[in-house]
């Protein structure tokens, strides 16, 4: 009984009384708490390399731009699910075209070819996971993916990022308006997921860590070298 309350994120109290799990939404960042601190190590070494060149840069979206695509493209086939993809998409997030706007300004109108000939190993990879994937593991993906733009994103960031590349208008981080109420949406998303598919509470994390795992193989995989020394 122990094991079956563990799988559906159940906890029981001291009276032996058993209560429903913890927010979703902590219980995620929860699980991906260590590997963000990797992937945070590695950018730390990597971006000031990558921002030295606009083509660099621009590589490196596009290996996000790619997973992106393939993540809206592959939710994209739960159409009509009342899964919870369903409520994932009540954020109303569509990031693939913010990445691509901005590819468009960088590298013209091959932008698409050129972002298939950069996709390294590791974005092949992930896109491949992404192909074959579930709703409990898409949702996770988004978790990871919408989660860096929502999160992380936002117009402070876009304004640094346009002082280091001024031609390019970083759409990608316009994935919403009123910022602070987008993150507030976020936090209830996966909070509610978890209120209504409590029974997936443990492969959500399993598989939140998954993909964070996968983000930053894709990281370590981007070219930061650029005139002088192309290398991985």
């Amino acid at each position: 009984r122990a094991r079956a309350r563990e799988r559906e994120g159940m906890v029981e109290v001291e009276d032996g009384r058993v209560e429903g799990p913890p927010p979703l939404y902590g219980r995620l960042m929860k699980a991906i708490r260590k590997g963000h601190s990797v992937g945070n190590t590695i950018r730390m070494f990597k971006l000031p390399l990558v921002f030295t060149e606009e083509a660099l840069y621009a590589d490196a979206i596009a290996q996000f731009y790619l997973v992106t695509a393939k993540l809206e493209e592959v939710m994209g086939r739960f159409e009509g699910s009342s899964g919870m993809l369903s409520r994932v998409k009540e954020l109303g997030l569509r990031c693939a075209p913010g990445y691509a706007s901005d590819l468009e300004e960088l590298n013209g109108a091959a932008w698409r070819d050129q972002a298939e000939r950069s996709m390294t190993a590791a974005t092949r990879a992930y896109c491949d996971v992404l192909e074959s994937s579930g709703e409990v593991e898409l949702t996770a993906a988004a978790f990871i993916l919408y989660g860096a733009l929502v999160v992380g994103g936002g117009k402070s960031t876009q304004a640094k990022v346009r002082k280091i590349f001024p031609r390019c208008s970083h759409k990608l981080y316009d994935v919403g308006g009123d910022m602070k109420a987008l993150r507030a949406d976020y936090r209830r998303t996966f909070t509610d997921i978890g209120k209504r598919w409590p029974e997936h509470f443990v492969r959500l994390e399993e598989q939140a860590a998954r993909f964070m795992a996968l983000n930053n193989t894709v990281v370590v995989s981007i070219r930061c070298w650029g005139k002088y020394c192309n290398v991985a």
